[in-house]
Parts: C-alpha cells; sequence; structure tokens
C-alpha cells in the first residue's frame, strides 16, 4: 500500500482488467452494485461512461442507456461484458476520447487507486460531464486492514485520505452528495470498512460572480483596499458645538 501525498506520481501501476483477480474482488464488486444502485433513478440523459475494467464489471441497471467502457487494457473479461446498449474503447484514463460536457454519468470504480495521476482523470471526467452530471467513485479505505499491505495480490496500489479526492471534487466544482464507507459483508459499515463510496454532482455555476459577497467574507483589515484607508469624509459639527 502506497499513500503518496502528491497526486502525480512517476511510479507506473497497472490496473486489474477484472475485481475477480483481487482477493475478495467479487466481494468488492457486489458491495459497490448494491451502493451504486439507489442513485441510478436519479441520472437523466442516455451516455454512461465507466472508466478503468473494475467500472465495467460493475452491475448497473441502465436500460435505455448507452454505456461506455474504456479501459487501457482489452480482456477477454471486458469482451464477455458487450451487450447491443455497450461500447468497448481502448484509451488512456487521462485522455478520454470524448466529447466535452457529452456524458451524464460517470463511473469510477477504485480507478483512482491503480492511477498514476490521479487528479487528471477527475478533470478528465469533469470535462466530459454534461452540467448536473453525476460521478461515482469507489476507492479502497486507508483505514481499513489494507493499510498494512502494499499489493493486492500481485498489483501495487495507492491509498488517498477521503477528505483529499474530496477536496480536489470541489475544487472541480462538484457538489458531494454522499460519502460513506461500505462493508463487504452482510454488516454495519464502520470507519475501518475496506471501500469507501463518494457520489459527486457537477455543479452550474452562474457566469459573473457577486463581488459583495464575495468581499463580505473577508475581514475589512485584511481587504488590500481598506488597509491603509483613512477616513476622509468631512466632519459633522453639531449646532450645540458651535
Amino acid at each position: 500500500m502506497i499513500i503518496n501525498w502528491h497526486a502525480k506520481t512517476k511510479r507506473p501501476f497497472i490496473s486489474p482488467t477484472s475485481w475477480q483477480q483481487l482477493p475478495q474482488g467479487e466481494a468488492y464488486c457486489n458491495a459497490l452494485k448494491h451502493a451504486f444502485a439507489p442513485w441510478l433513478s436519479k441520472i437523466l440523459g442516455y451516455q454512461i461512461v465507466k472508466i478503468g475494467a473494475l467500472s465495467a464489471e460493475i452491475p448497473t441497471e441502465l436500460p435505455m442507456r448507452h454505456q461506455i467502457l474504456i479501459s487501457e487494457n482489452i480482456s477477454q473479461h471486458l469482451t464477455a461484458l458487450l451487450t447491443p446498449n455497450k461500447s468497448l474503447l481502448q484509451a488512456t484514463p487521462t485522455e478520454l476520447p470524448l466529447i466535452q460536457q457529452e456524458i451524464n454519468a460517470c463511473f469510477l470504480a477504485n480507478t483512482l487507486n491503480f492511477s498514476q495521476d490521479p487528479h487528471q482523470i477527475l478533470r478528465e471526467a469533469h470535462r466530459v460531464l454534461a452540467d448536473d452530471g453525476w460521478l461515482f467513485i469507489s476507492l479502497f479505505n486507508p483505514l481499513s486492514p489494507l493499510i498494512f499491505k502494499q499489493k493486492l495480490d500481485h498489483f501495487p496500489f495507492r491509498q488517498y485520505p477521503t477528505w483529499r479526492i474530496i477536496d480536489w471534487l470541489e475544487l472541480l466544482h462538484f457538489e458531494i452528495m454522499e460519502r460513506k464507507n461500505l462493508s463487504i459483508k452482510h454488516q454495519r459499515a464502520t470507519l475501518f470498512s475496506p471501500l469507501t463510496l463518494i457520489v459527486a454532482q457537477k455543479q452550474t455555476y452562474p457566469l459573473t460572480l457577486n463581488t459583495e459577497k464575495v468581499r463580505s467574507k473577508i475581514p475589512t483589515f485584511l481587504q488590500p483596499s481598506e488597509a491603509f484607508q483613512e477616513d476622509i469624509s468631512p466632519c459633522r459639527i453639531s449646532p450645540d458645538n458651535k
């Protein structure tokens, strides 16, 4: 397990091509299936993208939707997933071959854990998502027993504090709709459960800012225009003091 405080690392990572390649992988996949399910009805629009082979394998009941599966490596596990409403593309997650603002929902199922440049993947997700589009992220929880592992089977992986991913998302103007830990067993999730789920929605902001509202958050003595400003308003003399 690698906790790197820098977003981008020079060390290359190889992503699994199936949950079956990871210890308890099928249990992870099943837990995410049930965690994503309550949110699927909120997706408006036709285009769904699943980035990474692990995302592609998460079953999602999305009838009448076109699902685009994107992976750097095409395996038999992925080709077996193809149906008339699914397309499979071989591409790198940091350079998605998609038009901007054309996707209505994006899935990143533990994609960031096996990424060399996770921040760029989030930027690409933001670029291709339409306004009010949905982003579904799952991560390995760094507070779980996985903290003592450097690899999952023979796959090195990275871990991130949840607050850091949320910070990146908020900088990209996503609103966090849900954040919770997931258990892979039929028991209540705890602080130490192995998976973390983040659901976010891309926000639409007005093109103009209310400068008065922005300035009001800054203490007067910290505003440059006020720092050395003297009160030069004319004195008013009360008639009683004449």
